[in-house]
């Protein structure tokens, strides 16, 4: 272990040393990241507290999300709750790539880079919009258009998610800056279209729904192959191809803020013919419906032509736009309201009832049916069908259909015990979740909730200019609702509306408050008001990074230690990135059953690292039976000693939540510790330990601190980069060294600068990488023992950059990369 273990017994021996604690403190760079607009003044009409008084995680409640007030509990309990299971999936990646979002609380086989997958993501952007801080989904985004995310293992919608993204936060320059990683994602997907019918196919379960009704029409209802039963064959499906037009539509839009005209009008166009070959091909006049149409080359599995039964995708496309008339959407719609087509105690389905392969139950305890069960996933879309109907204003879907839906979506987000909550798929007829596996799926991150209550329900609508547009669908007999501190363009928005004026006390009506200031009145529900003008935060902004974050566990960086760790919880779960605080599913060390009054949790660093503080989310579950507690004191130490001492730390702790540790000074170390005393009676635990110092802002930058595949931390006497010789080592073909942070605040050229060794007889080449395209090839020329540099011209995008060099073998060791810029920029 790299630090001492200093002795259990003395415990309050070293308080004579002065520290300074500070616990939610905003001190930049050296605690946790704040909303950028956490000075914005709002209102305080509702009580902040009591809503969320059962959750953990209570400061990022306060800080990020808006609150309401509605006549309906169901709906304002399920809506606070996934407030707080949202946050149980802002998974912290690596210091320069920030975060990203999981649709499993814990890691599964079949996700990709850091836990992510595609499928939901654009649901995951629409949701995470509204929380008041904006560089969750800004690192989100860019994982998606610039960084290693794999957006072809699902279909999904994600640039049309990063324009809504924009239409909320207001961040033009961010979106266009995005430009040409949107473009490069969008020709992902060429290999499944097919030119001659000018849609894109695809199986079902590359949909993200497996056991759809493709796969039983084609295979005898799995007769006669079980797993095309499960896949399906390629099909055309409404909701596919409804993505492709809503993401090329956001290609188009975003191309006009970026004033590329001729860019706008190509994708425009594209979105026109892709909506035009759905209406011809995927629309089926005599069910009067949007349908799956196996294609043509699959003849031989016995179907052709639009299969005989409405899906719940069928519904997906109005959400977008598409086919949003009254020949197509109206009789549509209805069906979510027939007892024989879609609507269910705890409905939509996913296939209608009167389908011969309609299954209100499952015939395996295999998780994923889309042929009668009820998924969120799906029920986001609808509702936001519906809104879309809705406000047409000359379609026949009604204010009362809408929030009969909404309601029984949140009748359907409940436990066994009647408490919020949310898994994969429910019964359509019991209420019981039928895909919900303990310790997996919890708090299942696979749909939108609180944005179909923010847009739909009380009208808060996004838009692409200054206006603030609120168009609510509530009841007839709803007297009052309220939606407070909605982050919105950069301002704090509070809608209140109170037909007697007695429930807000600010006059009859609507009230709009912008910034704490009331803009507007009038009776009417409804308004459309220009907002005043405001600098959206700019990327000057910087926000901390955390240092402490391993996404990958044992054998990489940074390494994590205890003096003891209890059998059913681990050290590497409190630096994974993760943050929550429930005993099952489980994120935590702890020292429980250990013997000693006081045991310590460290972690090391590839290389020295300067900071100023550690942050400890603390883990307690005493309240619920459990046997862990708050320490009742700690001491922290860096390699040269000790750093802070508090000896009431059980008295200043918020359990379940970060507190932040301030030494009041810089230190440089290859890594801290925490040493953790008991309170009698409890062990102590951690969710997570976090490092948050600025930025790195370049020039340089050390690969050790890279996110590496098939290489690793090496360490070099001869090296001076850093003071303990770190260098990126055993490098292969195989080779991925991706830095997430290389910076640029204008983009545009300079040159890259590499630091290596060559110790080999032959030259190697490594490929390089810039926001995933390829840029260029360096020639690793031997070298003998000595370091030398080699150079590439080429360009960055504004803002952080995915820089990845591939390749290399055995004899090349790697130091840093430098960013030159062009003669006569700074």
């Amino acid at each position: 272990m790299l630090f001492p273990v200093y002795d259990r017994w003395l415990q309050g021996s070293l308080l004579f040393l002065d520290v300074l604690l500070y616990f939610l403190v905003p001190v930049l760079g050296q605690a946790p990241p704040q909303p950028e607009n956490i000075n914005n003044r709002g209102t305080s009409f509702l009580d902040h507290e009591a809503p969320i008084k059962n959750f953990n995680g209570k400061t990022f409640l306060r800080e990020n999300i808006p609150y309401i007030d509605i006549p309906d509990k169901d709906i304002q309990d399920v809506y606070y709750y996934r407030w707080s299971s949202l946050a149980r999936h802002l998974r912290y990646a690596i210091a320069g790539a920030g975060y990203v979002l999981t649709e499993f609380v814990q890691p599964v086989s079949w996700a990709k880079t850091f836990s992510t997958i595609d499928a939901a993501a654009g649901h995951q952007i629409y949701e995470t919009s509204w929380l008041r801080a904006k560089f969750y989904n800004d690192d989100y985004t860019r994982f998606w258009t610039r960084g290693p995310g794999d957006s072809v293992a699902y279909t999904h919608w994600i640039l049309d998610a990063a324009f809504r993204k924009f239409q909320v936060d207001g961040n033009t320059a961010f979106l266009t800056s995005q430009l040409p990683g949107m473009i490069e994602l969008w020709h992902r997907w060429d290999f499944t279209f097919d030119f001659d019918v000018g849609l894109y196919y695809y199986t079902p379960t590359a949909d993200a729904q497996e056991f759809s009704l493709p796969g039983w029409v084609v295979s005898n209802g799995g007769l006669n192959n079980i797993t095309l039963l499960n896949a399906g064959p390629d099909t055309y499906r409404p909701s596919h191809n409804a993505y492709m037009v809503a993401n090329a539509r956001a290609i188009a839009r975003t191309a006009e803020l970026a004033g590329n005209k001729i860019l706008a009008i190509q994708y425009s166009s594209t979105a026109d013919k892709i909506e035009a070959a759905m209406l011809k091909h995927l629309w089926d006049p005599h069910q009067q419906f949007f349908v799956d149409v196996v294609r043509t080359s699959n003849f031989s599995l016995g179907q052709s032509g639009p299969i005989e039964g409405r899906e719940e995708v069928g519904l997906f496309p109005f959400r977008f736009g598409i086919g949003l008339s009254s020949q197509y959407a109206n009789p549509s719609i209805q069906e979510i309201f027939d007892p024989e087509a879609f609507q269910a105690p705890y409905g939509p389905t996913t296939l209608e009832r009167r389908n011969e392969y309609f299954d209100a139950t499952k015939p395996t305890t295999y998780c994923c049916y889309w042929n009668g069960q009820s998924w969120p996933f799906s029920t986001a879309h609808v509702l936001k069908s519906l809104a879309a109907a809705y406000r047409t204003g000359n379609l026949s879907t009604t204010a009362d259909q809408y929030f009969d839906a909404l309601s029984r979506y949140a009748k359907t987000q409940h436990d066994i015990f009647g408490n919020p909550f949310v898994a994969e798929a429910h019964y359509s007829e019991a209420s019981a979740w039928s895909a919900y596996t303990a310790n997996h799926s919890e708090h299942y991150d696979h749909s939108t909730n609180n944005d179909d209550v923010i847009t739909g329900l009380l009208g808060l609508i996004p838009r692409s200019d200054s206006m603030l547009q609120i168009s609510p669908i509530i009841p007839r007999n709803w007297t009052y609702f309220a939606l407070e501190n909605a982050a919105y363009n950069d301002h704090l928005i509070t809608i209140l509306y109170d037909a007697t004026g007695t429930r807000y006390n600010t006059g009859t009506g609507l009230s709009v408050f912008v910034d704490g200031e009331k803009v507007h009145t009038s009776s009417s529900s409804s308004a459309l008001i220009s907002l005043p003008s405001t600098a959206v935060s700019s990327s000057n902004f910087q926000i901390p990074v955390n240092i402490a974050a391993n996404p990958r566990g044992p054998g990489h960086w940074p390494n994590a230690t205890a003096t003891y760790t209890y059998n059913l919880d681990s050290v590497w779960k409190a630096i994974d990135g993760f943050l929550f605080y429930d005993y099952i599913p489980d994120n935590r060390w702890t020292n429980n059953q250990s013997y000693y009054f006081n045991d310590t949790f460290g972690i090391t660093f590839a290389r020295p690292r300067t900071f100023s503080s550690v942050t400890l989310a603390i883990y307690s579950d005493c309240t619920v039976g459990g046997s862990v507690d708050c320490p009742s004191a700690i001491e922290v130490y860096s390699q040269e000693g000790l750093l802070a001492n508090i000896s009431d730390f059980a008295d200043r702790c918020l359990p379940n939540d970060r507190n932040t540790i301030s030494f009041g000074k810089e230190v440089t170390s290859l890594g801290v510790s925490v040493n953790m005393f008991i309170q009698r009676g409890y062990a102590v635990g951690l969710a997570e330990l976090e490092v948050w110092v600025p930025p790195n802002r370049g020039p340089l930058y050390y690969l050790v601190d890279a996110y590496l595949t098939n290489s690793v931390v090496a360490f070099d006497t001869r090296s001076v980069a850093t003071a303990n010789g770190a260098v990126v080592g055993n490098n292969s073909v195989e080779s991925q060294i991706m830095l997430s942070d290389v910076y640029s605040e204008e983009g545009g050229s300079i040159t890259l600068q590499v630091s290596f060794t060559n110790e080999g007889v032959i030259a190697t080449e490594i490929g390089i990488e810039i926001n995933r395209f390829a840029v260029g090839n360096l020639t690793l020329l031997p070298t003998g023992p000595a370091y030398k540099t080699v150079k590439l011209a080429t360009e960055l995008l504004p803002g952080a950059n995915y820089v990845v060099l591939n390749g290399g073998n055995e004899d090349v060791l790697l130091e840093t990369i430098s960013v030159i810029p062009e003669l006569g920029k700074a």
